[in-house]
């Protein structure tokens, strides 16, 4: 009740608890939070207490490629929403029904959004550049009611159509999930010509005509449905977590206002995709008041350091990134000198994969002022367990802090509670909290939610990944993802320790730890897989070199039996590193790679190791690898 009051969520029925005392004692079943509560996300939005309502006052800009920027006023949103709201409700949507969007990160798709939430519907999106199959294996498990998509894409600096393959998806999901209508969003204002097919297709200003402005929001609970977005899990079906309109809106609240210090006057600029749950955090600036900035397009054109200056242009206090940006920048030798000025830039989180220590360095060496905060959580939790704090101090290498109201605690394999020990375990939740997820759509007796994170520890929420506490600071250090941990000669330790210490090779682009275990074997090999910057050779010498450093700030049980080049290394559409999979294609394991690996093809090189010999690993000099 606390965050509720501090943040100011509006309600139409105000709570009096936010949860009994016999719902806080377990996370499964999912416990009912702030039952008495009436609201609605897009009101929150909308009618933020924090938003600036002074004439001209400009609360969201959209920019993208081709230097298109357009700035709205709240009331200009409101219209807006309000038009597209009411037509939805004209055309006989409602409450509960699902509306799928194909779109960019752009003022368009923040508008389908919040009409979404306005008449109580349940928005699910994925970005353009997403294959049909990859929307399809989404799309299909929650039957959606109607389909917005946009017609074109921009993408460093090539225009893509988009009509034939969002042709293709609407025809497969008419026959098999039911879609009753397709709306498309013209990209280039240009006039679509529109032939009659089934389901029927009409453009988002023909959808639109003629209807009322005026805003009417549902009243509705806590813990009903807002959006379904999908696990980037890099084998098998995407799972479909529902997530609650209050628990989206407390967790970002939070987050923002408490942990970030975000307030009225900010600018905010998380760089994402609709694909994934950072879509949330683009797109909620203005509960805290804040400008929001929706970016759609390549941050590396028309050159690198131009998306640098746009930051400086808007004035961007609070900036959202991942550790790959970051690193691409510090690769390219960016610095102080060579960057413009961001006097105003206050936060950069940083997600979607733990930060290395020399990447801080970098980063207060260019940024200077900043408060950076590698956050961690996901999908799963709509927002993070681990992230910042404005209050503490930040240390290279860790996470400042468990996010409050989330019971973070470490476990051994044994379920025991480890964190004061400064021993890596599990990370684990023990406490129920708003944003737990209502549930996976259509899953019956909930078998796949208990499946996914309470099979370890009975009643306890276990994240998957592998972290370790500072017993001093109580700061948070990721290791890698726990099924992917390393355990040569039952050492265990995690990936993250290895690329740490690869940071200060300039030659490298970037690298991908696995442990190795076929059924036939006794025990794991560590393998180390290097992607060189192009035109700088892998040699024996920095084969050497690398060895040694990990020796030398680790031990001589972490240096890998075997470390040679890659010609690419796979990664997810969220920028992650694929190790799981790796690790299992290179343990024999045959996988079906999903729609979330941006370059499935990379996987076939690995293959090899598989068959390979064990001795030929144990040799001192590396194998001639067929790149």
């Amino acid at each position: 009740m606390h965050v509720w009051e501090y943040t100011q969520v509006i309600a139409s029925v105000r709570p009096q608890f936010a949860i009994t005392e016999a719902d806080s004692h377990h996370l499964m079943p999912r416990p009912t939070w702030f039952p008495q509560a009436r609201l609605n996300f897009a009101q929150n939005i909308l009618e933020s207490p924090f938003a600036a309502r002074s004439p001209g006052s400009i609360v969201l800009t959209g920019i993208r490629e081709l230097d298109e920027v357009e700035h709205l006023t709240l009331e200009s949103l409101q219209v807006r929403v309000a038009q597209l709201a009411n037509a939805l409700t004209v055309g006989g949507f409602k409450a509960g029904d699902r509306i799928a969007c194909i779109g960019s990160n752009s003022i368009n798709t923040f508008v389908i959004f919040l009409a979404t939430a306005t008449i109580g519907g349940i928005f699910t999106s994925c970005s353009p550049e997403t294959g049909e199959t990859g929307i399809l294996n989404r799309f299909i498990q929650v039957r959606p009611i109607v389909l917005f998509a946009d017609d074109a894409q921009v993408y460093n600096g090539k225009r893509i159509n988009l009509l034939d393959k969002v042709k293709s998806v609407a025809r497969t999901l008419s026959e098999k999930a039911g879609l009753s209508r397709v709306i498309i969003i013209p990209r280039f204002d240009n006039v679509v010509q529109l032939a009659p097919q089934n389901p029927p297709m009409i453009t988002l200003a023909q959808f639109t005509r003629g209807v009322s402005h005026r805003l009417t929001f549902a009243a509705l609970h806590f813990d009903d449905p807002l959006i379904i977005v999908y696990s980037s899990g890099t084998t098998g079906e995407p799972k479909c977590l529902v997530h609650s309109v209050g628990g989206v809106l407390l967790k970002q609240k939070l987050e923002q206002i408490v942990c970030t210090d975000m307030r009225p006057g900010s600018v905010h600029l998380q760089y994402t995709t609709t694909n994934w749950i950072m879509y949330m955090y683009a797109i909620s600036g203005l509960l805290s008041g804040a400008r929001s900035i929706l970016y759609d397009g390549s941050p590396m054109v028309p050159t690198i350091t131009g998306f640098m200056q746009l930051l400086a242009r808007h004035n961007v206090t609070h900036f959202g990134t991942s550790a790959h940006y970051l690193n691409l920048l510090q690769q390219h030798g960016l610095n102080k000198d060579n960057l413009p000025p961001m006097k105003n830039l206050e936060v950069i989180t940083s997600t979607g994969s733990a930060l290395a220590e020399g990447q801080y360095d970098w980063v207060y060496r260019t940024f200077h002022d900043v408060q950076l905060s590698s956050i961690a959580g996901g999908t799963d939790i709509a927002g993070a367990f681990v992230g910042a704090s404005p209050d503490l101090p930040v240390y290279a290498g860790w996470c400042q802090a468990r996010v409050l109201g989330m019971r973070v605690q470490i476990y051994s394999e044994t379920g025991e509670a480890i964190e004061e020990s400064g021993q890596p375990g599990e990370l684990v939740c023990t406490a129920p909290f708003p944003s737990q997820p209502v549930s996976f759509w259509n899953d019956e007796g909930c078998q796949k939610y208990r499946a996914a994170y309470f099979e370890m520890f009975k009643g306890t929420w276990t994240q998957g990944d592998f972290i370790r506490m500072d017993t001093k600071t109580q700061g948070i250090q990721f290791m890698g993802r726990s099924d992917g941990v390393l355990n040569p000669s039952g050492v265990r330790f995690g990936s993250a320790e290895v690329y740490n210490c690869l940071t200060t090779f300039a030659d490298l682009e970037d690298s991908l730890c696995v442990g190795r275990r076929r059924p036939q074997d006794s025990d794991e090999l560590v393998l180390l897989f290097v992607k060189m910057k192009s035109g700088h050779p892998f040699s024996n010498e920095l084969r050497a070199a690398i060895n040694e450093r990990i020796r030398t700030q680790l031990s001589a049980r972490h240096v890998p039996a075997f470390t040679c080049e890659t010609p690419d290394i796979p990664m997810t559409v969220n920028g992650k590193k694929t190790e799981v999979v790796v690790k299992k294609i290179v343990s024999g394991q045959k996988i079906i790679p999903s729609s979330t690996i941006v370059n499935p093809g990379s996987l076939r090189w690995y293959e090899q190791f598989a068959s390979m010999e064990t001795k030929l690993f144990r040799n001192d000099e590396p194998r001639r690898i067929k790149l």
